[in-house]
């Protein structure tokens, strides 16, 4: 009950004007420290205000969204709209996701449940305006990542999305869409018919959005943030030279993770944008097999590629930082703070597993390696 009041108490937040990621996070954060009371939260109790903290023009709002809505009620809704909500930490959240920068805090799902995962997500996105070429090799990577054992993700628009995502089906492939807007709208509405393909095909649809927020031009710019962090490798396709991959590819090398790239036709407008993120140090491919050595994948046996795993170190204090990472990346101080050790060994360990390729350190932020 207590897990489920929780749940419902986030949901309901996502839908008040001006609180986003950064500031749901925030609250969440916030109450997991103090452990204060959702009743006196949404009273604006100025204690709790101040330990967030949040400003009076969102206190404001707090204050007359639960004038006008019940917090039950609107969880209630999301039921019976069959939209389940997973935070951060629970089983169901994408472990990757939760290992990248800024992750959401909440999730909206429809569909299967996302453990269906597995150990090979991987992001195909490109261009809307996709080519013939494009269409081509984005069916022809796609089914054979599908077939190498691959949970593919995008963005369900138009064009290259929505060819990865029909090749996934076609291979009977577990494949999720990443949305940048609420359940109750569809954009465009050409892509509804996809949608409910993935759900038929018990494939998954996500968003960190409540079922009635529009499409706007930030939220996809959110989304692409999703795509990236959910997957061990983004596959770029086809892209012209200004693209919104070209997002998805920065927010994947923020968290760590592999780039590829199909080239292109030299006289295609829509090659130039994977000829530069090649040039930026992407990885050229052209089957799902470079793909898969990018991603340090051994032999394939059968239909399912067979990860090289890294043996477990054998220092306790070491399995320890690992095991306390898998539930997110954490800043260092926080780490050490949740360690019995001297700071000095805590420092040794972390440049052992750092020089052993078991994890990264970005500023004050530690995450483990994928």
């Amino acid at each position: 009950m207590d897990s489920e009041l929780l749940l419902a108490n986030l949901a309901a937040l996502t839908a008040v004007p001006g609180v986003g990621r950064r500031t749901l996070a925030r609250i969440f954060y916030s109450r997991k420290k103090y452990q204060w009371s959702w009743k006196q939260f949404w009273v604006c109790n100025t204690e709790i205000v101040k330990k967030i903290p949040v400003s009076e023009k969102l206190v404001l709002a707090i204050q007359n969204w639960k004038k006008d809505h019940n917090i039950l009620d609107f969880y209630t809704a999301l039921e019976e709209k069959n939209i389940r909500v997973i935070i951060i930490g629970s089983k169901e959240y994408p472990p990757l996701l939760a290992q990248s920068d800024r992750p959401p805090v909440l999730l909206f799902v429809k569909g299967a449940s996302l453990d269906r995962l597995a150990r090979l997500p991987i992001a195909v996105v490109g261009t809307r305006q996709v080519t013939s070429y494009g269409r081509s090799v984005t069916t022809q990577i796609t089914a054979q990542l599908c077939r190498a054992g691959a949970s593919i993700i995008s963005g369900c628009m138009y064009g290259v999305d929505t060819v990865a995502h029909q090749a996934a089906l076609a291979a009977h492939s577990p494949t999720v869409a990443v949305l940048g807007f609420g359940f109750d709208h569809v954009y465009p509405v050409t892509q509804q018919p996809v949608l409910d393909a993935i759900i038929a095909a018990g494939g998954s649809i996500i968003s960190e959005y409540p079922p009635d927020t529009r499409p706007t031009k930030g939220n996809f710019i959110a989304r692409n943030s999703i795509v990236a962090g959910m997957s061990r490798a983004v596959l770029v396709t086809e892209a012209a030279q200004r693209s919104g991959s070209h997002t998805t590819a920065q927010f994947a090398l923020e968290s760590g993770r592999s780039v590829c790239a199909v080239p292109g036709p030299i006289y295609s407008q829509y090659s130039e944008g994977t000829k530069w993120l090649i040039n930026e140090g992407a990885v050229l491919v052209s089957s799902a097999e470079d793909v898969l050595q990018e991603l340090g994948i051994g032999t394939v046996q059968g239909k399912t590629a067979v990860p090289q795993e890294k043996p477990a170190p054998s220092d306790p204090l070491e399995r320890k930082i690992l095991a306390v990472l898998q539930t997110g990346a954490q800043l260092s101080e926080e780490l050490f703070s949740r360690l019995d050790c001297t700071f000095a060994e805590y420092q040794v360990c972390l440049m052992r597993l750092e020089l052993g390729n078991y994890l990264e350190r970005s500023g004050e932020v530690v995450r483990i390696c994928y």
